[in-house]
């Protein structure tokens, strides 16, 4: 008979062993599972993780983060990460890195067109009467582009008419290279409707608008010639050739198709965009002077590859169990709550996951579409822009930058050039270099003499710096209290120079301290949500604010980086540095939709603050330098310069 205590004694044994075998099973499921470590931004790693996650899978998407898509180019190749989410131009970035061991496996397509090769067609569009024997005969004729600086409206035609002897850059040495494109343009079509802003300088819009009138002609609304038109976009080029008296229109096949009632793709033919257009009025003109009917295969000039995910070469022999894995990802993604972070993660209800049976390697794909001409298109730049850095940090970011800016139609080209730490202001005062980027406390040397300043670094407005106290904080209080502020921040301890100063209290910057807790502290006014109540601002009078009024009492005393060059250049060339810089920090600045491309003022690397530019820099501006009321001979004196 078996005692209470060995029954005891043998469950628990019993229980033991049960346990021991669901562990292993536990071990051994999860050994079984495969896991692709999938590169994002940084910006959206919550959302990656998120939407993600799925516990029982057999196949696991582990997130890692990136700084942005650059980086997460590298850590693909350098097996940190398996793969990425692309668009065509990240494509050229790695087709450059290691084309051979980058391969395309899966596409975001559209739910209209999902066995479409590629994203659009870019075509051109004509009358079938005017009888088009050849690519000369579009000289002299009235045309409708989708609007300036646009891929299938302006990109891929001056490219390829200028491939053929079409097109040709006005010969003036007096023009600027920009208004030689348009110019250009403007010689070669008798009349058009092209919209947009010619030049980020508003008067300068205005005089090329004026000067070139004939490019607005067509136009709804020829004397501003912007968006909104009715005759710009894709479907406006076409009302504008079929409605406005137009002869050409660059635009898409799709909305060829939908306008005049076509099937798009496998789906059905829709009621027509313009019941009185009819197709057998109208054309494609093909490269070799050729036409074809629209209710046919169109001949395009260009096409854009799909968005997708792009993988090294060590997942080419498991890349299926990938795509199913990411199959029942996205369709559950776009039935989400999170709506926001489903768009982050290129989740649309209009789109679908399309697989491919054979991955494609990214030169071979860009070469097909024809659009590695367009992507390569130097348009009127016939030189680079040498940007000379001080360090190989600098140069690693300027490197990032110049192929994100390359791939993304930012013209003049950059190259950048090492000098040492004291070496860039001479080299861009003897020409060895055309721009150095001055932090402000390097902008009151007199190494500088020579140099002048045509964009500075511009914040949000709601980034200042401010100093807070305590409410009830006394007057004696104020006067003597120490500060707490960020040592590593160069803003934050201008703010405090300029503080003391107005405290009376003189202090270099090499005898500034920071005194944690301190009751007088100096933030970003981003920061002021995050405070408890009881808080004030001090001014710059000593006088005690709302936190609410931060834009007018604050302590930001800041001389914001700029872009220098030699006092000596032409105004040609100023016009293309000036146009590069901006078109950079359009597209990569803060609040930018291509900022996770290139996060160009954000840490570069872990703990390296203020690479080049400013971590917490938005943009650039041909602005005024100032911040708040800073005279550069006072920031001097505070700084003990």
């Amino acid at each position: 008979m078996i005692s209470n205590s060995q029954f005891r004694s043998g469950r628990s044994l019993l229980l033991a062993l049960i346990l021991l075998i669901g562990c292993n099973a536990q071990e051994q499921q999860e050994q079984q599972k495969e896991v692709f470590k999938l590169c994002v931004p940084h910006q959206i790693i919550t959302a990656c993780r998120d939407l993600m996650a799925k516990p029982d899978a057999a196949v696991q998407v582990q997130c890692i983060p990136g700084r942005d898509r650059m980086e997460c180019l590298e850590k693909v190749n350098a097996r940190q990460a398996d793969f990425v989410a692309v668009d065509p131009e990240d494509m050229y970035v790695a087709y450059h890195m290691a084309n051979q061991d980058f391969s395309v496996f899966t596409e975001f397509r559209t739910v209209e067109e999902p066995k479409a090769e590629f994203r659009y067609e870019g075509i051109i569009l004509v009358r079938k009467s005017d009888n088009f024997k050849s690519l000369a005969d579009l000289r002299g004729k009235k045309s409708c582009h989708t609007g300036y600086g646009r891929n299938v409206g302006y990109k891929i035609p001056i490219t390829k008419l200028k491939k053929v002897g079409l097109f040709k850059l006005a010969s003036d040495p007096e023009l600027a290279p920009l208004e030689k494109e348009l110019k250009g343009l403007s010689e070669l079509f008798g009349s058009s409707c092209l919209v947009g802003k010619y030049s980020p300088n508003d008067e300068v819009n205005r005089l090329l608008k004026k000067r070139y009138s004939n490019l607005c002609a067509l136009c709804e609304r020829p004397d501003v010639c912007d968006y909104p038109d009715k005759y710009s976009g894709y479907d406006g080029a076409i009302r504008c050739l079929v409605e406005n008296n137009g002869d050409v229109a660059f635009t898409k096949v799709i909305y060829v198709n939908k306008y005049f009632g076509l099937p798009v793709g496998e789906a059905p033919a829709q009621p027509a965009l313009n019941p009185n257009a009819r197709t057998e009025d109208y054309v494609y003109l093909c490269e070799d002077g050729t036409t074809r009917p629209i209710t046919g295969p169109a001949c395009s000039w260009a096409q854009r590859p799909w968005q997708g995910y792009m993988g090294n070469g060590d997942i080419n022999s498991r890349f299926q169990r990938l795509q199913k894995r990411l199959q029942q990802f996205y369709e559950t993604a776009k039935n989400s709550a999170a709506a926001d972070q489903a768009s982050q993660m290129w989740v649309d209800s209009k789109n679908v996951l399309f697989d491919r049976e054979v991955p494609v390697l990214p030169g071979e794909h860009l070469n097909r579409a024809q659009y590695k001409d367009v992507i390569e298109r130097d348009g009127p730049f016939q030189y680079k822009i040498k940007l000379c850095v001080t360090s190989e940090l600098e140069q690693e970011k300027c490197e990032v930058m110049r192929k994100a800016a390359y791939s993304r139609d930012v013209r003049p080209e950059i190259e950048c050039i090492l000098k040492g730490k004291n070496a860039c202001v001479p080299a861009v005062q003897h020409g060895e270099a055309d721009v150095v980027v001055l932090k402000g406390e390097d902008q009151t040397f007199e190494n500088v003499e020579g140099l002048k300043p045509i964009l500075f670094e511009k914040y949000d407005e709601d980034d200042v710096m401010v100093a807070i106290a305590d409410q009830g904080v006394t007057r004696d209080q104020l006067l003597k209290a120490p500060l707490e502020f960020d040592v590593s921040d160069q803003r934050a301890i201008s703010a405090a120079l300029f503080l003391n100063d107005k405290r009376q209290r003189k202090t270099c910057p090499n005898k500034l301290s920071s005194i944690p807790a301190a009751p007088i502290r100096i933030i970003s006014a981003q920061e002021l949500t995050r405070l408890g109540s009881g808080k004030v601002l001090v001014c710059p009078s000593l006088e005690f604010e709302p936190i609410a009024n931060y834009a007018s009492c604050n302590v930001d005393y800041t001389l914001p980086a700029g872009i220098f060059i030699r006092k000596t250049v032409s105004g040609q060339i100023e016009d293309n540095i000036s146009h590069a810089f901006v078109s950079l920090s359009d597209k990569f600045g803060h609040g930018s939709k291509t900022e996770v491309v290139f996060d160009m003022f954000g840490e570069f690397k872990p703990g390296m603050k203020n690479v080049l530019f400013h971590d917490r820099a938005a943009r650039f501006e041909q602005a005024s330098n100032k911040v708040a009321d800073v005279e550069v001979g006072n920031y001097k004196r505070l700084m003990c310069l």
